[in-house]
């Protein structure tokens, strides 16, 4: 009872992001920390709520740009803060974009060996890629066809996984 009542206790009085507990924005960590619960459980809420209806993320956004960071002073304004939070997200996006815009540059000064190996290496991911997606269909095709009487769907995507699991394996081994 006494660890229930230091949990209750610890819980904060004013919903702001967490400092300490933070993936994306601290927005779970925020929430979790409010209501004294563990913030794996808010996590899985957002994740359900996407997986369901896709609410989910909506209300992450929605809670990014409305609750507060921790430092902010109480009695900010809510159209202050809601301004603060989008000039961080945009910021956010902008370091983004700047990462992945030097990737690319680094990416682009690959020496021509390089890039005609990787064209290579694509053209034959794809060419791996359309064959079995050929395969896929023409499985499905005898299938519709009732060619496969015989044919138990409940195996196949398993036995699919596994036999794509297992070229891997044998692919990578002969590396």
């Amino acid at each position: 009872m006494d660890e229930n009542s230091e949990t209750y206790n610890s819980t904060k009085t004013r919903l702001t992001k967490s400092r300490d507990d933070r993936v994306i924005d601290g927005v779970c960590g925020g929430l979790a920390e409010y209501f004294g619960i563990d913030t794996v459980i808010v996590r899985l809420a957002f994740i359900v709520f996407t997986l369901i209806n896709g609410f989910g993320i909506l209300l992450y956004i929605i809670f990014m740009v409305i609750m507060p960071k921790p430092e902010d002073d109480e009695n900010t304004p809510i159209s202050k803060t809601i301004e603060q939070n989008v000039q961080g997200m945009a910021e956010q996006v902008k370091d983004i974009v700047e990462d992945v815009t030097k990737d690319l540059d680094k990416n682009t000064s690959d020496t021509t060996a390089t890039r005609q190996q990787k064209i290579r290496q694509s053209h034959q991911r794809s060419g791996w890629f359309g064959a079995i997606l050929i395969l896929l269909g023409i499985v499905f095709l005898f299938d519709e066809l009732n060619l496969f009487w015989w044919f138990n769907e409940k195996f196949f995507w398993p036995l699919i996984l596994i036999l794509i699991g297992l070229w891997m394996l044998i692919k990578r081994g002969g590396r």
